[in-house]
């Protein structure tokens, strides 16, 4: 009967056998880049082919020594890890070969779609002056919609959002990604659609580099924006659609009016009104205001020589030798006329007095803690109503 073996004395009867076997040393492997990533001065890349694949690592590489989808011959040694159960192959050197295959389909597709007239800007539809509704395709679950409502919502919370569950990778992705654009153009509602997903390798991109989405795209009646991968990353999505958005949080900014700022220029614009208003009313008071002095003055003008006029007229008058009787009577009338004047009655010991500059003739023209100004032939005073008596006789 054969031993039972543990898992940890499996994998190093594997190491070993890996170990032993000179065939795997230093061989040279070529394939494409993907899946890179660079750690603590460490390169880690999936090598590939189109069936199958090979985890690398290379110690002490720069993080400019490859790039994803680049063609490369490595050469290296097959190593299997105990731990984890995981074979490597651990590369020691990188060449050049080829241009990576996906990338080079990728290249000729596009620009094959070019050509055609697929991302002419007739195709490029405006996005409306007011949006209210988003379709967004994207998977249901992770990162990519939770920066979406997050950016959307702190900037416009009134804003609508829906979301078509779609794949974004693998098998059917593609397919998941049309039937949301057919979707989302026959609804009224929606304003403009928004395609979205995280970045990654040149391989999970790929439903977003297919001729049949691109057709799509140009073929339905509303704007899509392209929110696909990282800033560095094109996909023929982004060529074929109406905008392109670096990342998923600026295609968000870009459907959604900053409501903030649009209160703030509202609240500056009221500002500025209510400073017009302002400066004109004190304009037309001032020219009011001078006017009316200028009236008053002239007015003031006119009685002061009507009564010069006046005056002067009864100084000829006496002059004139009309008789003694007539003389007299003139004098009389004279004498009369003076006693009426304002000036000889304030003169013998009165007052006048004014409320808001209207002179008062009754007592009927005061209340009690009225302000009222007396004045007298040599200046005047400001007094309050403390008590109001009427002289009436009661019968």
């Amino acid at each position: 009967m054969l031993k039972a073996l543990s898992v940890s004395e499996l994998n190093e009867i594997v190491k070993n056998i890996f170990e032993a076997e000179e065939l795997l040393h230093y061989i040279k492997v070529y394939g494409e880049v993907s899946n890179l990533s660079f750690v603590r001065g460490n390169l880690y890349f999936n090598l590939k082919d189109e069936n199958a694949l090979i985890p690398c690592i290379m110690f002490g590489a720069s993080n400019n020594s490859v790039k994803e989808g680049d063609q490369i011959m490595t050469t290296g040694s097959l190593r299997f890890y105990v731990k984890s159960g995981k074979l490597n192959l651990y590369v020691t050197s990188i060449a050049p070969y080829g241009s990576g295959v996906l990338f080079q389909k990728f290249i000729e597709l596009k620009n094959k779609l070019e050509q055609e007239g697929v991302f002419d800007s007739k195709y490029k539809k405006q996005l409306p002056t007011e949006i209210k509704t988003i379709g967004v395709i994207t998977s249901a679950t992770g990162a990519v919609i939770h920066d979406i409502v997050t950016v959307s919502h702190r900037r416009n919370p009134y804003l609508n959002i829906v979301v078509y569950p779609a794949r974004v990778q693998g098998d059917g992705a593609e397919t998941t990604i049309i039937n949301g654009l057919k979707y989302f153009d026959k609804q009224k509602n929606i304003d403009v659609i928004i395609i979205a997903r995280g970045g990654g390798s040149i391989e999970d991109l790929q439903p977003f580099n297919t001729e049949s989405l691109a057709r799509e795209i140009i073929s339905i009646s509303k704007p899509v924006i392209s929110a696909v991968g990282h800033e560095v990353d094109f996909t023929i999505c982004d060529f074929a659609s109406s905008i392109r958005a670096a990342t998923p949080s600026e295609a968000a900014e870009i459907v959604s009016n900053d409501v903030s700022s649009i209160v703030k220029q509202f609240k500056l614009n009221l500002d500025k009104l209510y400073y017009l208003i302002c400066s004109i009313y004190d304009d037309k008071y001032l020219k009011f205001d001078t006017q009316i002095k200028r009236l008053l003055h002239l007015e003031s003008k006119m009685i002061l020589n009507k009564e010069y006029r006046f005056l002067l007229l009864i100084s000829r008058l006496k002059n004139v030798n009309f008789g003694f009787k007539f003389e007299k009577k003139l004098d009389v009338r004279y004498n009369k006329l003076l006693a009426l004047n304002v000036d000889s009655i304030i003169n013998r010991g009165f007052a006048r007095v004014f409320k808001k500059n209207k002179i008062i003739k009754s007592i009927n023209n005061v209340s009690l803690n009225d302000s009222i100004t007396v004045e007298f032939k040599d200046g005047s005073f400001e007094s309050t109503i403390n008590d109001i008596r009427s002289n009436k006789n009661e019968f």
